[in-house]
């Protein structure tokens, strides 16, 4: 399968991949640098173009029935985002939460009745379309990826630090979890699982950090397939697109930093 970089400017953390039906972009977030960056599909990477921001942000999604706008989790809490003015409106701040105050949103989604999930360093946190904010999940390491089963009764998670992803049973109405199981375990020196997206089929499309590659794992937890880039940190995956494509961040490394041999392209954004 060939993998296309797609993007001019090479991210510190790239995370957050997002399709927007309405224009035909694809946007990504780089967290390190504060940046929000889109990339028309139909034009290519001559149409890359970076926003530079106040606050980092970790992840956006769009607002129904408003364009030119759409939510993110930022530094200090959730935002809507104006492309006209490239500024940011926090809607639901920490004021309150001052243990969170140091910490950032690294990735996120949005479920079936409209709460946008969060993650960031021991917590997972929802925001609901009432801006009501609930702590779901705390006491985790480096909570990433996440998402649901397509009939909506399952939870994924990923815990980066402990190579774990974990399913959860999912009440769609209330938003509650519950019967906490182990899902998926990736192998010491295998790399670490990162951001997450699920098929229509139940498959989760796992990034694995410093392994340079994309894994499918079937709904019974089991690697079925996968995509192989020339990046070694991978980040998250999305699809989107007319032909349904699949999207990949990566994030950069460190001058010096050891990299395995024949890795490059380290930070772009690929479409596989």
């Amino acid at each position: 399968m060939n993998n296309i970089a797609i993007s001019v400017n090479p991210c510190a953390l790239g995370e957050g991949p997002y399709y927007e039906e309405e224009t035909g972009e694809l946007r990504f977030v780089d967290i390190i640098k504060r940046e929000i960056h889109t990339v028309s599909l139909e034009e290519g990477p001559g149409s890359h173009k970076a926003v530079n921001l106040e606050d980092s942000v970790g992840i956006t999604t769009d607002i129904e029935g408003r364009s030119g706008e759409y939510i993110v989790a930022a530094k200090r809490g959730f935002a809507v985002f104006n492309e006209a003015t490239r500024q940011l409106t926090y809607v639901k701040t920490y004021e309150d939460e001052p243990e969170m105050a140091e910490r950032m949103f690294n990735d996120g989604a949005v479920d079936s009745r409209g709460r946008f999930w969060g993650t960031m360093n021991e917590y997972r946190l929802s925001l609901g379309p009432d801006l009501t904010l609930h702590r779901i999940i705390e006491s985790v390491s480096i909570p990433n990826g996440m998402g649901w089963s397509p009939d909506d009764k399952t939870i994924y998670f990923t815990d980066s630090p402990t190579r774990g992803i974990f399913a959860y049973n999912y009440d769609a109405d209330s938003g509650e979890i519950s019967n906490k199981r182990v899902f998926f375990q990736l192998c010491d020196k295998e790399g670490v699982p990162d951001g997450c997206t699920i098929d229509t089929e139940g498959h989760l499309w796992v990034a694995v950090h410093e392994g340079s590659r994309v894994i499918r794992i079937s709904p019974q937890g089991e690697v079925v397939s996968q995509i192989t880039l020339p990046a070694w940190k991978v980040t998250c995956p999305t699809f989107g697109g007319p032909d349904f494509n699949e999207f990949i961040t990566t994030a950069g490394v460190d001058a010096g930093e050891k990299t395995p041999n024949g890795s490059r392209d380290h930070g772009n954004m690929f479409r596989a």
